[in-house]
């Protein structure tokens, strides 16, 4: 919940800042903007797709989960880590 309100706080700043710098709101708000991107982009990595009945050992099973891919595969959205100096694109 709190991590729920983080995020429309910053959505709340950022729509204030829209409203009143209009219209050269584009470059004043940028930075109001590029923090809610990642604060959403962070709860989704940490809450998303847990679904409705989610809890704390489900958040965090799925923590570990992206911990495990991450030191397998690299980083989520990256691609697959190349084995061996293949290409990660090669299908061998």
């Amino acid at each position: 919940m709190v991590d729920n309100e983080i995020l429309a706080i910053l959505r709340q700043r950022f729509e204030d800042c829209v409203l009143y710098e209009s219209p050269d709101h584009e470059r004043k708000c940028r930075s109001l903007l590029d923090t809610y991107e990642k604060a959403s982009e962070n709860w989704f990595i940490k809450y998303g797709d847990l679904g409705g009945y989610a809890n704390a050992k489900t958040a965090y099973m799925k923590q570990k989960h992206r911990m495990i891919w991450e030191r397998r595969h690299g980083p989520v959205g990256s691609g697959m880590k190349a084995v061996d100096g293949e290409d990660a694109g090669e299908g061998h």
